[in-house]
C-alpha cells in the first residue's frame, strides 16, 4: 500500500475510469510517496476503505455521475478524521459550502493540468497535518485551509461581524489584507437598497427555513465600487459557534460572457450561411437554420448525419475528412444532394477543434453564382461562334442559318430550331434542324394553329418554360405541335413582317429561358432579318443595273435612228436646199427630245408619284388631249358617263393620259376617234383603230417596244409604271369599235 515508511496511500473515487486512471497517474509523477488505488463508484469505494489502510481519499464529484458529498458523508461516520479531498469539475459554491459542512478536508477544483500540482500539494498537507497531530483533525484549522484555497470569495460571520475572509475576499472587495475586513458589519459590504434583502436571507437560514440561499445580487468594495454577484450562504459551526458561510462570485465577467454566448449562439442560429459542427467521426452535432434549409431536412434529421449522406458519389468524403483532420483547416467546394434530389453547389470552410473534439464548418450556397458565371460563359462562347458563322463569307445564306440554328439548339438545349415564312395567314416551314415531322422544311400550317402567332403579334419574342404549366395545355397550337417548351423571335425586314426565328423542345426546361439566351435568340432574328434585307437590296441593285444597260442598249439604238435620218437630210439639203427636206430633219429632232425625256422618266421611276389629291378625272382628260400634238384637227374626243373624282398625283395622270392619247394618234392616224368611259373599279381609253392582236397586249407595255417607225417605245411602259406607282392595274382589251381600249382598275 505504500512506499517507504514515509509512503501516501491514496484511493481514489471517480466513476470515469478514464478520469480516474489519469488523476492517478498524475499524482504518482507528481510525488513518488503516493501509491493510489482506483475505485470506479461509491460502492467499490468503500468496499476499499474497508479492506485496506489509506492515508487519504480524493473522490471525484459529478452531477451526473460520482456523488462525492454522499461518498464523504458515509466516510465520515467511520472515519471522522480520514484525510478527504474533493477533487471536482463542477467549480460550483454551494458544493464548496455543503463539502465544509460535511467536514471535508480539501476542496480542488479540476482546471487544467494545474490542477493535478493543486491536488499533490493538498493532499501531502492534509497527511502531513494528520500525521502530526495524532490522527485528530483540527476543525477550524481545517476549514481556514479549505477556504482559503478556493478561488471564490468567502466570508464567515458570526453574529453579523466577519470573522474569516480569504485572500479571493480581499481581493474582491480590494482590500489591503484581511484584517481589513475581519470584525466589520456584513453590512458594510453590502449597498444600502440592498441590505434588506441580505437581512431576509440571512434570517431564513438562521430561522431554518432554508439550508442555503443562493441569489444575484450587488456587493460594494471598501472604495464603494458597485459588483454584481453571486452569493451562496448557508449555516456553519465556527469555532463552537453558529456562522455564516457565505461564497461570493463576481459574476460581471461571466455576466459579459454570457452576453457574448448570446450574441454567439444568435449569430451562429441567423447567420445567412449555413453552419455546422461536426465530432472527430464528422457526425454533425450542430447546425444552424441555414444549414437545415441548405441540407433540405429538419435540425432533429439533421443532427446524426455525416456529409456523406449529401455528398456526390464521386467526393471521397473519408479521405476528406481524414486529410481535414490532419491539416486542421481545409477550404473547397462540393456538389451537394439534398433528399429531394435537387443539387447544389457548395463552398465551404472547415476549423478543426473549435472546442476540443467539435469541429466547426461554414458553407455557403454559391448555385446560383456559379451558375451565373456558367452562363455567361455559355453567353460568350454562343457569340463568338454566331461571329464565326455570320462573318464566314464563303457559305450561302442557307448553310449560315442552317449553322445558326444548329448553334441555338445546342446552345438552348432543344432539340428543334426553325426560321418561318408567314404569308396570308400561314406559316411555312423555311429551314430547320431537327427530326420533328411538322417542323420539316415546306411544312405548313395555319398561324391560328401555331406557337409564332403570339410572337408575330405584340408580344414581340415569345419564351415558354412549361406550355402546359402557363396555359398553353389547351391551346391548338399545343395540339398541332405537342412543344413543351418553346422561344421565337420575329424576323422583320423593312418594317415588312418576313416570320420567325425559332426554338423548341417536346419536354419542359426546368429553368425558364434567361435574359441572355432571349436576347441571342433576337440577335440571331435580327441577323437573318438584315441578311434577307441584304439579299433584297442586292436584287434590287442588280435590276437597276439591268435596266441602265436597257437604257443604254435603247439610247444607242433609238437615238442612232433619227440621228441617222437627220444627217442624211442635212446632207441633201445642202445639195438642193429642199425645204421639205427640214421637215424630215425637225421630225428626227423631235422624235429624238421624246426619246430622251421618256428615258429620263424611266430613270427616275423612284421619284414619279408625289402627293395625291382629289382630281376632277373629265376635266383632266380634256386638259390632256389640248397638250396632244395633233389632237386639234381631225381627231375626236368623247367622254361618255360621269368620270368622278379620283385620288392621284395630278402631273403623273396627266402624263398617263397624254400617253395613251398619243399612242392612239400615231398608231390609227389624225383622224382617230378617242372615247374615255367609266368602269366598275376606275375608267377606260379606247379607240375605233385597228386595235392590238391579243398575242402583243402584254408586250405593248415593255420598254422599247412598238410598232410604228415614230414611236419611242416607251409611252405604254411610262403607263404602266405610273398606274403600278398609283396602286392600279393596267390591261388591253378591244373597244366595241374593235380598236385598242386600255383599262385602268382598281382606281380610288
Amino acid at each position: 500500500m505504500t512506499r517507504g515508511a514515509d509512503g501516501i496511500s491514496i484511493l481514489c473515487v471517480d466513476d470515469d475510469p478514464h478520469s480516474a486512471e489519469r488523476t492517478a497517474s498524475s499524482l504518482e509523477r507528481a510525488d513518488d510517496r503516493f501509491s493510489v488505488t482506483v475505485a470506479t463508484d461509491v460502492p467499490e469505494g468503500l468496499d476499499a476503505l474497508t479492506g485496506g489502510a489509506f492515508d487519504c481519499v480524493v473522490s471525484a464529484h459529478d452531477e451526473s455521475g460520482t456523488d462525492g458529498l454522499a461518498f464523504l458523508e458515509a466516510v465520515r461516520d467511520d472515519r471522522p478524521s480520514l484525510p478527504f479531498v474533493l477533487f471536482t469539475a463542477d467549480g460550483d459554491e454551494d458544493v464548496a459550502s455543503e463539502a465544509i459542512s460535511a467536514g471535508v478536508t480539501d476542496y480542488v477544483r479540476m482546471d487544467g493540468a494545474d490542477s493535478y500540482r493543486t491536488l499533490a500539494d493538498g493532499i501531502r498537507d492534509a497527511v502531513d497535518s494528520h500525521r502530526e497531530n495524532g490522527g485528530e483533525a483540527i476543525p477550524h484549522a481545517q476549514a481556514e485551509a479549505i477556504l482559503d484555497s478556493s478561488p471564490d470569495a468567502i466570508l464567515v460571520t458570526v453574529d453579523g461581524r466577519i470573522v474569516f475572509a480569504n485572500s479571493a475576499a480581499v481581493e474582491l472587495h480590494e482590500a489591503d489584507d484581511a484584517t481589513d475586513l475581519l470584525g466589520r458589519s456584513a453590512e458594510e459590504l453590502v449597498p444600502p437598497d440592498s441590505r434588506a434583502t441580505a437581512e431576509r436571507d440571512i434570517s431564513r437560514i438562521r430561522s431554518g427555513d432554508e439550508r442555503m440561499t443562493r441569489a444575484r445580487r450587488t456587493r460594494q468594495t471598501l472604495d464603494g465600487e458597485t459588483l454584481a454577484v453571486e452569493v451562496t450562504a448557508r449555516a456553519i459551526t465556527w469555532d463552537g459557534a453558529d456562522g455564516i458561510v457565505s461564497v461570493v462570485r463576481d459574476v460581471s465577467e461571466r455576466e459579459t460572457r454570457e452576453d457574448e454566448r448570446t450574441r454567439y449562439a444568435a449569430a451562429f442560429a441567423g447567420a445567412m450561411d449555413a453552419i455546422v459542427v461536426a465530432d472527430n467521426d464528422g457526425t454533425y452535432v450542430d447546425a444552424n437554420r441555414s444549414a437545415c434549409d441548405l441540407f433540405g431536412v429538419p435540425r432533429e434529421e439533421l443532427l446524426g448525419m455525416r456529409i456523406d449522406d449529401f455528398a456526390d458519389e464521386s467526393y471521397e468524403t473519408d479521405d476528406a475528412w481524414s486529410e481535414f483532420l490532419s491539416a486542421g483547416e481545409e477550404r473547397g467546394i462540393f456538389s451537394l444532394r439534398r433528399p429531394d434530389g435537387e443539387r447544389r453547389i457548395v463552398e465551404y470552410a472547415a476549423t478543426r477543434d473549435v472546442v476540443p473534439g467539435e469541429h466547426l464548418s461554414v458553407l455557403r450556397d454559391v448555385t446560383d453564382r456559379v451558375r451565373l458565371m456558367q452562363r455567361r460563359q455559355a453567353e460568350h462562347d454562343a457569340l463568338e461562334r454566331m461571329y464565326r458563322v455570320t462573318a464566314d463569307r464563303e457559305a450561302a445564306f442557307e448553310e449560315k442559318v442552317r449553322r445558326l440554328l444548329e448553334l441555338g439548339t445546342e446552345y438552348l438545349d432543344v432539340p428543334y430550331g426553325f426560321l418561318t415564312r408567314i404569308e396570308d395567314g400561314t406559316q411555312t416551314i423555311v429551314h430547320a434542324v431537327g427530326d420533328h415531322e411538322s417542323l420539316s422544311p415546306g411544312e405548313s400550317a395555319p398561324l391560328s394553329r401555331a406557337y409564332c402567332r403570339k410572337v408575330v403579334g405584340d408580344e414581340g419574342l415569345v419564351a415558354v418554360r412549361d406550355a402546359e404549366a402557363e396555359g398553353w395545355g389547351e391551346d391548338p397550337a399545343y395540339e398541332a405541335f405537342d412543344l413543351g417548351c418553346y422561344i421565337g423571335a420575329r424576323v422583320v425586314t423593312a418594317d415588312d413582317l418576313y416570320g420567325t426565328f425559332c426554338f423548341a423542345g417536346t419536354d419542359p426546361r426546368s429553368e425558364p429561358f434567361s435574359d441572355g439566351e432571349q436576347a441571342i435568340v433576337e440577335l440571331m432574328a435580327r441577323w437573318v432579318a438584315y441578311e434577307l434585307e441584304r439579299r433584297e437590296h442586292t436584287r434590287e441593285l442588280r435590276s437597276q443595273t439591268d435596266r441602265l444597260d436597257e437604257f443604254a442598249s435603247m439610247v444607242s439604238h433609238d437615238l442612232r435612228n433619227p440621228l441617222s435620218v437627220a444627217n442624211g437630210y442635212l446632207e441633201l439639203v445642202r445639195e438642193d436646199g429642199d425645204p421639205e427636206k427640214f421637215d424630215r430633219i425637225e421630225t428626227a429632232l423631235d422624235r429624238m427630245d421624246r426619246i430622251v425625256g421618256d428615258l429620263l422618266y424611266l430613270a427616275r421611276e423612284n421619284e414619279q408619284i408625289r402627293e395625291l389629291e382629289p382630281v376632277d378625272l373629265a376635266g383632266a382628260v380634256r386638259r390632256a388631249w389640248e397638250t396632244v400634238d395633233g389632237a386639234d384637227g381631225e381627231a375626236t374626243l368623247a367622254v361618255d358617263g360621269d368620270l368622278g373624282v379620283v385620288t392621284a398625283d395630278p402631273n403623273r395622270l396627266a402624263q398617263l393620259l397624254e400617253n395613251v392619247f398619243r399612242n392612239s394618234l400615231e398608231h390609227v392616224g389624225p383622224a382617230v376617234g378617242v372615247r374615255v368611259v367609266p368602269t366598275d373599279d376606275g375608267f377606260a381609253i379606247e379607240d375605233d383603230g385597228p386595235g392590238i392582236p391579243p398575242e402583243r397586249r402584254e408586250q405593248v407595255f415593255e420598254q422599247g417596244f412598238t410598232t410604228h417607225r415614230e414611236g419611242t417605245g416607251f409611252g405604254l411602259a411610262i403607263v404602266k409604271q405610273i398606274a403600278d406607282g398609283h396602286g392600279w392595274t393596267v390591261s388591253v382589251a378591244e373597244s366595241e369599235a374593235g380598236g385598242a381600249r386600255f383599262e385602268l382598275g382598281d382606281v380610288r
